[in-house]
């Protein structure tokens, strides 16, 4: 059987598509460094403000989890979790407070989970 070259554009394209190492891709407004020495710190993530516990305000974090294709599995909070805790570790934040999340689809991608909160420290 013979196809005819734009059926075998077209699978080509659908093959390329659904078939890359990644299947989503997060932004931030906090840079990644290079990569250091792994922590075992934990960072704490939570909805409100942490009432019971002092701190000082770093500033905020956010990030974006998109999915590539429409293929591909819509980004997770999990996901949208690790994005946080990765750049709060890097701004030398105990916890993250205020966590709000957000999804949809926008114009450059086929689905996202925006996260987002205030990176906080410890005052001992």
């Amino acid at each position: 059987m013979r196809y005819s070259t734009p059926v075998a554009m077209w699978t080509i394209l659908l093959l390329a598509s659904i078939g890359g190492c990644a299947s989503h891709r997060v932004s931030s407004n906090v840079a990644l460094a290079p990569a250091a020495a792994p922590t075992t710190t934990q960072i704490i993530l939570a909805q409100d403000n942490l009432p019971d516990r002092k701190y000082t305000t770093l500033g905020p974090v956010e990030v974006s989890v998109k999915k590539l294709t429409v293929f591909h599995e819509d980004p997770t909070q999990k996901q949208a979790d690790d994005a946080l805790i990765e750049r709060a570790r890097i701004l030398g934040a105990d916890a993250v407070i205020n966590v709000t999340y957000e999804s949809g689809i926008g114009f450059t991608t086929w689905g996202y989970l925006d996260a987002k909160g205030l990176a906080v420290k410890f005052v001992p």
